[in-house]
């Protein structure tokens, strides 16, 4: 199995055909290659990461790049997502290839580190309160990040409109989710 190097830390890379989807579908020299080179920028910046950020981009053990759909839980999904258990990152292969600036990728990846941070922190988020607080704290962390990434003013408008507007939030979080049976307790572990 690949692994890429973040900031000392190991981070295995996988990856999977979902279901309505076939091979052709992942590209797995130019998803990492892609995820080589965002994980250089994140290096590249190692003496400006706060031990808080340095610590949430060493999060995550795992990426897995999917294609179609996957079960996460009692969910089929088909966007990205965190297993926050297991602190993998699931990331939809035809999202990361839209995203073709490794700035961008880096910030949408710690994105969903901050969220392990969360989860190892309060546990599930089990009402929608919650989830759009998470994702607002989230973002927030997102954009310092994006700005230390040299993410340019349109990907930090694009950050700041998102993270203040409450209905764009629960929409993202219900997008690409359809729940197959009844979850066990109400756990949600489908943060953005």
């Amino acid at each position: 199995m690949p692994t890429i190097d973040i900031l000392g830390e190991p981070v295995e890379i996988e990856f999977l055909v979902g279901e309505g989807a076939t091979e052709a579908d992942l590209d797995r020299d130019t998803l990492l290659a892609g995820v080589e080179e965002m994980a250089a920028l994140v290096n590249s910046k190692a003496e400006e990461w706060s031990p808080e950020y340095r610590g949430a981009f060493c999060g995550i053990g795992k990426i897995v790049f999917f294609a179609g759909q996957v079960m996460n839980g009692d969910y089929l999904m088909d966007r990205p997502f965190c297993d926050l258990d297991d602190a993998q990152f699931w990331w939809e292969a035809e999202e990361f290839m839209r995203n073709t600036n490794a700035d961008v990728r880096a910030n949408t990846f710690f994105h969903d580190c901050w969220h392990v941070v969360q989860f190892k922190a309060g546990g599930y988020a089990y009402e929608e309160h919650e989830q759009v607080w998470r994702e607002v704290d989230a973002i927030d962390h997102q954009i310092a990040v994006a700005r230390t990434l040299g993410c340019d003013a349109d990907e930090i408008g694009h950050l700041e409109n998102f993270q203040g507007d409450q209905q764009l939030i629960i929409a993202r979080l219900d997008e690409g989710v359809e729940q197959l049976a009844r979850h066990r307790a109400g756990a949600l572990g489908r943060n953005a």
